[in-house]
């Protein structure tokens, strides 16, 4: 009995650190593993719809990553903005910083609730976001991504 608390407290402390450490840092860190990411079904959902938008609830706009999976919401002043976890979703309505980006385009600031967000990185999971799908078509147009 004594060996099983203890294995349960070895395995709780790992997990709490695990948590801290993938919702602490204001970008993704390779730590932070995109295992359950399905990115092949989301590209060939986005194919289809000839768009290569991503949906905003998947994406965690503390890390500023796509997930694979739906975050947690984050109402605030009648916009939704997502977050992998609850200190994300504190952060996100105690920080404006946050939640707005720079349009890699124009460079001007962009709501991230009403961005347009795409994939920037597949191996990290990384996004930008753009202040609108025709921004986005520019940038991909000047840059051959």
């Amino acid at each position: 009995m004594k060996k099983v608390k203890i294995v349960f407290q070895i395995i709780s402390a790992v997990a709490f650190v695990f948590t801290l450490n993938s919702c602490t840092t204001e970008k993704k860190t390779e730590e932070h593993n995109h295992a359950d990411m399905k990115l092949p079904e989301v590209l060939k959902v986005n194919e289809a719809e000839s768009s290569a938008k991503l949906s905003s609830e998947l994406v965690c706009m503390v890390n500023d990553a796509f997930m694979g999976k739906k975050q947690f919401p984050v109402p605030f002043e009648d916009k939704m903005y997502y977050g992998c976890c609850e200190m994300c979703v504190d952060r996100l309505k105690n920080n404006k910083k946050l939640r707005y980006a720079t349009d890699p385009l124009t460079g001007k600031e962009v709501d991230k609730a009403k961005a347009f967000i795409v994939l920037k990185d597949s191996n990290t999971g990384a996004v930008w976001y753009f202040e609108s799908e025709s921004n986005y078509n520019k940038y991909f147009e000047q840059n051959k991504l």
